[in-house]
């Protein structure tokens, strides 16, 4: 309590307490209304409420700037429980601000790089091309001639956030307080992503490491480029980048002024952010119209990299699983993916959403997925009534993958609206699923038989228990100990050769399938394998076979010689 009068202290500070604990009187106040109107009345105040309490938080979020700018573009990426008057209002909040004196920008320049700007730069520009609430972007020029961006983070900053972050944990510990939104999120892991996001953003070197991460991540592409990092002139608090030249990616009259055909436009950014997700692993966090420039040959820049992203492998398997559900038009295996990755909240009404999933499938007609029917005026409205509605959340740890994916896709059919979805993104799917059958196919094989034998060796006990307690009238049945040791033993063997036979016949078959996809010798090796095991199998299936024909011949002997003396008698 102590700390919190001691930050009262800070202008700032008591600024965002006033804001947000007249947001905590107004929900309060409304609450003690509602016993006392009429239900349609206390919606429409509360849909009423909502809009002002909007309102207000933009407004005070451009005015102050900080943290509080990203925090509200960050919890507008909840759409799984913030009404829909919120959301219209914070889609307003943009990431710019009014920019900061050049003389303040000089000084915090030449003291980072250590010289003056004019050792270093022959041109540098005193306006910023780009203000946003933690730095400013200007253009510059070097000494060795090549044209650059300088990033230079806000002076005084870092004593803005310190401050920010005090707040932020108070309207986090009176969120947590209202049990419906508790319900539907993990607050402490949204505000733990969140941070670590924005720290990261105050590291400058580390964001000119992701830059260089992506640039070697798309190499192979002719039609994306990514800036180069001058390391000489990046520090953690200014950034010297290659200057890309371009214009947002949905100017679409520029665009077409050049000539740029949009449709493949369309098709390339979303081929980069499913190859980013499905394949990388390694995604732009942040791809608004600002930071995806296209240029007039129709070559896409990507650019500032503060925000990135990272997918863990059993995470990306799950979204690949996903995919392949909605491609197969399956719900069941829709819903275990998205279950699996924490999209569906609890006590969820599976049956009906299996129904509403079906009804969304289909949509899907071939290799395409018809968007009319959300891109309509009429059905915007009514699929997102859907999507509020539906158990849906985003869980903490996806909130910017899942803002970046909405980003992306809205970016793609503003370009093209018949954008093949579902064919875009196939080829990519096909690609994980055949690194991954390459890699695990082996492991997971005897990871079955291992779990399979272990499956049949309890049943087997039980069944033999089971016998063992048979009771039919006064005949009880008891095995003896060295025949159920034999039953036993005889059934591990036939699943030994069951799980033997199984891997043979796997090796083969891959054999087969990768014959065009690897060197011809790997094919040949394993194709090998798989024909050695199967044929040993036979062999000792013929052999077990020979066995048991010498035994019967054996006992068919032994039977004769004791039946012969006894007929000689009889004479």
């Amino acid at each position: 309590m102590s700390e919190f009068f001691r930050l009262m202290k800070d202008v700032r500070f008591r600024r965002t307490m006033q804001m947000i604990f007249k947001f905590v009187w107004d929900f309060w106040w409304l609450g003690r209304q509602k016993h006392f109107i009429p239900r349609r009345r206390f919606e429409a105040k509360t849909q009423a409420l909502y809009r002002k309490q909007a309102t207000y938080f933009t407004k005070t979020a451009m005015d102050m700037g900080g943290l509080i700018i990203k925090l509200g573009q960050h919890v507008s990426a909840q759409v799984d429980f913030l009404p829909k008057e919120i959301l219209d209002e914070l889609s307003k909040l943009q990431d710019s601000v009014d920019s900061v004196d050049f003389s303040e920008i000089k000084h915090k320049l030449e003291s980072e790089l250590g010289a003056s700007i004019g050792e270093i730069f022959a041109e540098f520009s005193t306006t910023p091309i780009a203000a946003a609430s933690l730095g400013q972007v200007h253009r510059a020029t070097l000494r060795t001639g090549e044209e650059v961006a300088v990033k230079v983070m806000r002076p005084g900053v870092e004593d803005i956030i310190a401050i920010d972050w005090k707040s932020i944990q108070v309207a986090i510990r009176l969120l947590k307080r209202r049990t419906k939104i508790t319900d539907f999120m993990d607050l402490d892991a949204v505000y733990d992503e969140f941070h670590d996001t924005v720290m990261d953003e105050l590291d400058y070197q580390k964001e000119g490491r992701n830059a260089e991460e992506f640039q070697m991540q798309f190499i192979h592409r002719d039609d994306l480029v990514v800036p180069g990092i001058y390391w000489p002139y990046t520090t953690s608090k200014v950034l010297t980048m290659e200057f890309l030249e371009g214009v947002k990616i949905n100017d679409f009259a520029q665009l077409d002024a050049w000539g740029v055909d949009r449709t493949k436009l369309a098709k390339a950014l979303m081929e980069i952010f499913v190859e980013q997700i499905l394949t990388e692993g390694f995604f732009h966090a942040d791809p608004h119209p600002g930071n995806v420039l296209v240029q007039p040959d129709g070559t896409i820049a990507l650019i500032d990299f503060g925000m990135v992203g990272r997918i863990a492998d059993d995470m990306k398997a799950q979204m690949v699983a996903l995919v392949i559900a909605v491609y197969l038009k399956d719900p069941h295996g829709a819903i275990d993916a998205l279950n699996h990755l924490r999209f569906l909240r609890r006590n969820v009404d599976l049956e009906v959403f299996s129904r509403n999933l079906t009804l969304l499938f289909e949509q899907i007609n071939g290799d395409t997925f018809d968007l009319s029917f959300v891109t309509s005026g009429d059905n915007v409205e009514e699929l997102r009534d859907f999507l509020f509605s539906q158990p849906f959340q985003l869980p903490a740890n996806t909130t910017f993958l899942g803002k970046a994916i909405a980003t992306v896709y809205g970016l793609c059919l503003g370009l093209d609206p018949e954008l093949d979805l579902i064919g875009t993104v196939k080829p990519y799917v096909e690609k994980v699923m055949r690194n991954d059958l390459r890699g695990n196919v082996f492991s997971n094989v005897v990871d079955e038989g291992k779990n399979l034998l272990k499956g049949i060796l309890p049943t087997t006990k039980k069944f033999i228990s089971a016998v063992d307690k048979m009771d039919s009238g006064n005949l009880r049945v008891k095995l003896s100990s060295s025949f159920e040791q034999k039953l036993i033993d005889t059934q591990n063997k036939n699943t030994q050769r069951m799980i033997a036979t199984i891997i043979g016949a796997v090796s083969l078959l891959t054999a087969v399938n990768m014959w065009n996809e690897v060197n011809h010798m790997v094919s040949y090796v394993l194709g090998a394998v798989g024909l050695l095991i199967m044929l040993s199998q036979l062999r000792t299936r013929g052999k077990r076979r020979d066995e048991r024909h010498a035994r019967q011949m054996n006992a068919m002997r032994e039977h004769s010689r004791l039946e012969k003396p006894k007929f000689n008698s009889h004479k």
